[in-house]
């Protein structure tokens, strides 16, 4: 039996282009592994977006890299973001690297292993949840970022081609429907001339199968009241807004070309809360950002303070180059960076156990995701405000279930980012 690894690194959207990496290989009998030493391929979908993502992306290329002289890999293939920036470096420095593969490039992935590419995918996610990445490439072309020079400008699918993928996922028993992009509140402003978010989701909340859909990177410069609605109106979609501030300064937005002020952003925020207050927000931020002065980066920190974001995540600034912040001249050190980020996220935690805290006596819907892995908590699963692989998990300590069933659990005891609770029937 043919067996091939795939690690697919950085984020969702990348994830579903390894995903249609996995069918092709498969259309040749190959099957999937996760452990590297029983491979003959090994395929590499790189992260490029920041210093971190390069270093774990090289640094899983040089692991696979061995097991070429001490596993069965007799084919290493490497592509991705890290690939799309630095093709000629890579091809030069790791010579046992068999196939370099341009970022999507589907085509000559196939003619390695003498096949037909398809857009058809092979699900990397536990089977009852899936992502539908709505678009591709960024307009936005916020100053610090990369993306656009990696995956190009904005390019959405069309609403009939994701109803009809989205119909197929739900058909093979996906419960949760995951919508991803660079900026999925512009989505198909490129095709429509305008936005059209709110038309997607009425058109996917009628899947019958589909239980959750749930919406990341909604970038806050075109958060719209019209998509506040809808999602306010459809029992299906999640209450969960993943809204990337990034910072709250307004001079360093101006700098960062966030296209948003820090009025604006408290508007988004508090519209919701009041139209939906079951609502969780999630938000991302970047310290140590060029001209982030200590009282700019206090404004920063008060803002957390204040606003008590349930879920939060903090990056310290990556000085990556070709985009215009590369350039800028007040640079701050990767130690201040690194302070301020531990600092939030320190403040984060108090928020989250505070929030989670008073959680405890409740009634949440939570999807099951797995058989527990302590004997004490049978199952694990996430409530409608986790993500997965980014957000915290419910442990289940009484109460039986079908892995991918949403069930109604009371909330026993809490922690820093995870639940306890037990599920009730009747």
């Amino acid at each position: 039996m043919k067996k091939y690894a795939i690690v697919s690194l950085g984020c969702s959207k990348n994830l579903v282009d390894s995903e249609v990496f996995a069918n092709i290989i498969e259309q040749e009998k190959y099957t999937l592994t996760e452990n590297l030493e029983e491979a003959e391929v090994i395929i590499i979908n790189t992260c490029g977006f920041i210093l971190d993502a390069k270093e774990e992306s090289i640094e899983t290329i040089l692991e696979a890299a061995e097991h070429k002289k001490t596993g069965k890999c007799r084919k290493l293939i490497v592509t991705g973001c890290l690939v799309k920036r630095y093709f000629q470096n890579i091809k030069e420095t790791i010579p046992e690297i068999d196939n370099l593969i341009e970022l999507k490039d589907f085509d000559n992935f196939a003619k390695i292993f003498k096949t037909k590419p398809t857009s058809d995918r092979k699900l990397l996610t536990l089977p009852h949840f899936a992502y539908l990445r709505v678009s591709d490439g960024c307009n936005n072309h916020c100053s610090y970022c990369a993306i656009p020079s990696i995956r190009g400008e904005l390019t959405s699918v069309p609403i009939e081609k994701l109803v009809k993928e989205a119909r197929s996922l739900a058909n093979k028993g996906v419960k949760e429907l995951i919508l991803t992009a660079q900026d999925t509140a512009n989505y198909g402003v490129d095709i429509y001339g305008e936005p059209r978010l709110s038309q997607l989701l009425k058109e996917l909340h009628k899947i019958e199968n589909l239980d959750w859909i749930r919406i990341l990177y909604l970038h806050p410069a075109h958060i719209t009241s019209e998509i506040i609605d809808t999602i306010a109106s459809s029992p299906k979609i999640c209450k969960y807004f993943e809204i990337p501030i990034q910072h709250i300064n307004n001079e360093i937005m101006q700098s960062m070309n966030r296209k948003v002020t820090k009025e604006r952003v408290k508007e988004i925020i508090t519209e919701i809360r009041t139209k939906m207050p079951e609502a969780i927000i999630r938000t991302t931020l970047i310290t140590g950002y060029p001209g982030e002065s200590e009282d700019k980066y206090i404004e920063l920190r008060d803002f957390i303070q204040e606003m008590k974001f349930e879920r939060l995540g903090v990056f310290s600034y990556s000085r990556e180059e070709d985009t215009p912040a590369f350039g800028l001249t007040e640079q701050i050190t990767a130690k201040i960076a690194e302070t301020r980020k531990e600092e939030i996220m320190t403040l984060q935690q108090n928020i989250s156990e505070d929030f989670l805290a008073g959680l405890i006596g409740k009634k949440i819907k939570v999807i099951i995701d797995r058989i527990g892995e302590e004997e004490e908590f049978p199952f694990e699963g996430r409530s409608y405000f986790d993500a997965p692989e980014i957000d915290g998990t419910v442990f289940i300590e009484k109460g039986d279930a079908e892995i991918g069933e949403i069930v109604i659990v009371k909330i026993t005891d809490s922690w820093e980012y995870d639940l306890v609770g037990r599920i009730e029937r009747g």
